[in-house]
């Protein structure tokens, strides 16, 4: 048996949907078409590319996280070939990794950005967060991250884009909206602390506090700003935060007040796995990403 394109998409489409039916559903085919591509690689490599539990989701062995990406690289190289001409990089596919918390803010940016200068690119993208953002470079399911510079391994390439301060979110009646000149942490500290609880991000929010010797009450853990917005709308306590809200999207009832003291800042970088091969078309997609966060900041 020869290897198809047609066979390493539909692998790709069943780890991308997870279940062969959401595959077929995504590819326009039947379900079993799915089933028996899966069945002839596995046969073909004597290996199982999903570890397959009853009633779960559809997840990929260590091998097939390994072969995945293999796919994904000839897939790649075959859309540019069909679409492209010599040396032309607008076209093809681009798989990309945002962290959760900064796709509001710049994903929609970028993807504007990209459909209005190359209509011809196809850009997927994984949101997630800092870990697997790590995995997803390592593994080569993802081209590049936005996201920011904690706990990157030495072989993770970083651009940074921007440092980041960090800013208090606070309920817009509360005496610490009025203050002039910012938010002390101290009086922060004096808060019940709202806490976005996502894997790395608890040790970044959290250390400026630490670098002045303060440790707040953290009274609810949460794993999203619009959550951690809501509740400091409603007067359940305040919160430490990095990035931005878009403009449109910043609820009532809530103030964003600078910081007084100096703080750390936080890297906002494109990341890359060192010695990866990049395309011209993910650096086409890069260009637009450094201007998407360019955009944000101005207009927030």
């Amino acid at each position: 048996m020869r290897v198809s394109l047609r066979l390493l998409r539909y692998f790709a489409a069943a780890a991308d949907t997870g279940s062969t039916t959401a595959a077929a559903r995504q590819l326009n085919v039947s379900q079993p078409s799915v089933s028996v591509a899966i069945r002839e690689l596995e046969t073909l490599f004597g290996a199982a590319l999903f570890a397959r539990d009853a009633g779960a989701r559809m997840t990929l062995t260590r091998f097939g996280v390994r072969k995945l990406a293999e796919a994904r690289e000839i897939l790649r190289a075959a859309t540019a070939f069909e679409a492209g001409g010599p040396g032309d990089g607008a076209a093809g596919e681009v798989q990309i990794g945002v962290f959760s918390t900064l796709a509001p803010v710049y994903l929609p940016v970028l993807l504007r950005l990209a459909r209005e200068r190359y209509p011809a690119l196809t850009v997927r993208f994984m949101e997630g967060d800092l870990a697997q953002m790590e995995e997803g470079l390592r593994s080569g399911y993802i081209e590049f991250a936005l996201t920011y510079d904690v706990g990157l391994p030495a072989e993770i390439d970083r651009e940074c884009l921007a440092e980041l301060p960090p800013y208090g979110l606070v309920p817009a009646a509360s005496k610490l909206a009025r203050g002039r000149g910012g938010v002390s942490l101290h009086a922060l500290a004096r808060e019940p602390l709202i806490l976005v609880d996502l894997p790395h991000s608890r040790e970044f929010l959290m250390a400026p506090f630490w670098q002045y010797g303060l440790h707040p009450e953290v009274r609810y853990r949460v794993a999203s700003l619009e959550l951690a917005r809501g509740m400091v709308a409603n007067g359940l306590g305040v919160a430490l935060l990095i990035t931005q809200a878009p403009p449109a999207t910043v609820a009532g009832g809530v103030a964003q007040r600078p910081i007084r003291e100096q703080t750390l800042r936080q890297p906002l970088v494109i990341a890359r796995l060192a010695g990866a091969q990049r395309s011209a078309a993910s650096e086409l997609l890069a260009g637009c990403a450094r201007d998407a966060v360019r955009e944000a900041m101005a207009a927030s």
